[in-house]
C-alpha cells in the first residue's frame, strides 16, 4: 500500500481535539499537541524501510507515553488495511479461540468459538469456526466471509460488555476527529503499539482522563488507546508491559514506546521499526548517554522519513534527537 506521510498526519483534525479531567475541558497545551504529532509521525514511518529511534527529554514525562501512543493510535487507524486483517484471520491455527459479536433485537450478543480453518465454497473463501455455548442454538459451525468476519469484529482476545461499550465510544471519537476513519478498525485483531513502562503509574495517570472531539463525541483516553494485556488474553490495540518484564513483547514493523530510564535500558531487546524513548531531564545520565552512543555509531539517514511539510518543532522545554538504523543493532552496554 502506497503511504503518504503528510496525508496520514493531516488526517487528524488536531484543532478539534480537547481533553477533560471530568471537571473541565481544555485544548491540549503545546507539549501534548506535539507528542500526539510525534506519535503519528513515528507510527506512519513503520510503513517505510529501516528503523528509527526518537529520544525525547521532557521536564516531566507523566502522561507523555499516553499522548504519544494516542498519536500512534490515530495514525494506525488511518493506515488500516482490512485485507491484512483477513489474511491474519485466515492464518490462525486450528483450535485457536476467537470472539465476536452479533446483533439480535437491537442488542449485541457476544459469541466465541474455535477456528477450524479456511474453506473454499464456490468462488469465495470462508473462515470456519465451531461455535461454543451451552444452548444448542449457539453450537455448530459458522462460516465467515471476509466482509462478515470484519463486520462482526472477530478478535483474538475476549471483549466484555463494558469494554464493548467503551470501544463503541472510542470509535465515535475516531470517526469525528479523523478524516477517512475506517469502519471496524477498533475490532480488528492486531496490536498497533507497545508501551514499556511502570504499569501501575501509567494506568493510574489515565484514570479520569477523557478525549473530546469538537463537542461531538467523548471517550476515556484508555478506551481510545484500547489497552490490552501483554499476554493477549484481552482484545486491544495498545499493549502495555512492565519495564521489568522478561523480554520485550513488541513486533517488527510496529512502534514501541520506552517510558522512563528502566524501559530505555531495554532498547537492545526491541525489534520495532519505530522506537520512542521518553525521559525526564533528570533521568538522562551518563549510562544512558553511553547506551545511545552505541546506536549512534551505527546511525544512518535512510531510516528517517520526513514529511514534506517538515517536522513539527517541539516546545522550548522539550528536547528531541532522532537517528535511523538500517537493522537490529545489538548494544554492548
Amino acid at each position: 500500500m502506497q503511504v503518504n506521510i503528510d496525508e496520514v498526519i493531516q488526517a487528524l483534525k488536531r484543532d478539534n481535539l480537547a481533553l477533560s479531567d471530568g471537571v473541565k475541558s481544555i485544548a491540549p497545551p503545546p507539549w501534548i499537541d506535539w507528542l500526539v504529532w510525534l506519535g503519528q509521525w513515528m507510527r506512519v514511518q513503520t510503513a517505510f524501510r529501516g528503523r528509527r529511534v526518537a529520544v525525547v527529554r521532557l521536564p516531566s514525562r507523566r502522561l507523555a507515553a499516553a499522548f504519544t501512543a494516542l498519536g500512534a493510535t490515530f495514525a494506525s487507524a488511518r493506515l488500516y488495511d482490512d485485507s491484512l486483517d483477513w489474511e491474519e484471520l485466515k492464518d490462525l491455527a486450528p483450535g485457536r479461540k476467537v470472539f465476536w459479536r452479533e446483533s439480535a433485537s437491537g442488542k449485541y450478543i457476544r459469541r466465541s468459538g474455535m477456528v477450524v480453518g479456511v474453506r473454499q465454497i464456490e468462488t469465495g473463501e470462508f473462515l470456519e469456526v465451531v461455535m461454543q455455548g451451552q444452548r444448542k442454538s449457539h453450537q455448530g459451525s459458522r462460516f465467515f466471509a471476509k466482509s462478515a468476519a470484519l463486520s462482526y469484529g472477530i478478535t483474538l482476545g475476549t471483549v466484555s460488555t463494558i469494554t464493548d461499550a467503551r470501544l463503541t465510544d472510542a470509535e465515535l471519537v475516531i470517526e469525528a476527529i479523523l478524516n477517512g476513519a475506517p469502519k471496524g478498525w477498533f475490532r480488528s485483531p492486531t496490536i498497533e503499539c507497545t508501551v514499556i513502562t511502570e504499569l501501575t503509574s501509567f494506568m493510574g495517570d489515565l484514570e479520569g482522563l477523557a478525549v473530546h472531539a469538537a463537542g461531538i463525541a467523548q471517550a476515556d483516553c484508555s478506551a481510545i488507546l484500547a489497552i490490552a494485556d501483554a499476554s493477549g488474553r484481552t482484545h486491544g490495540k495498545t499493549r502495555v508491559a512492565h519495564a521489568r518484564s522478561e523480554g520485550i513483547p513488541d513486533e517488527p514493523g510496529l512502534m514501541t514506546i520506552l517510558d522512563g530510564a528502566a524501559a530505555a535500558r531495554r532498547m537492545k531487546d526491541t525489534t520495532a521499526s519505530s522506537v520512542v524513548v521518553l525521559l525526564d531531564q533528570a533521568e538522562y545520565d551518563e549510562d544512558l548517554e553511553q547506551l545511545f552512543q552505541t546506536y549512534l555509531d551505527h546511525a544512518v539517514d535512510d531510516g528517517i522519513h520526513l514529511p514534506k511539510n517538515g517536522v513539527m518543532t517541539p516546545p522550548m522545554s522539550v528536547q528531541l534527537f532522532i537517528f535511523g538504523l538500517p537493522m537490529q543493532v545489538e548494544s554492548t552496554a
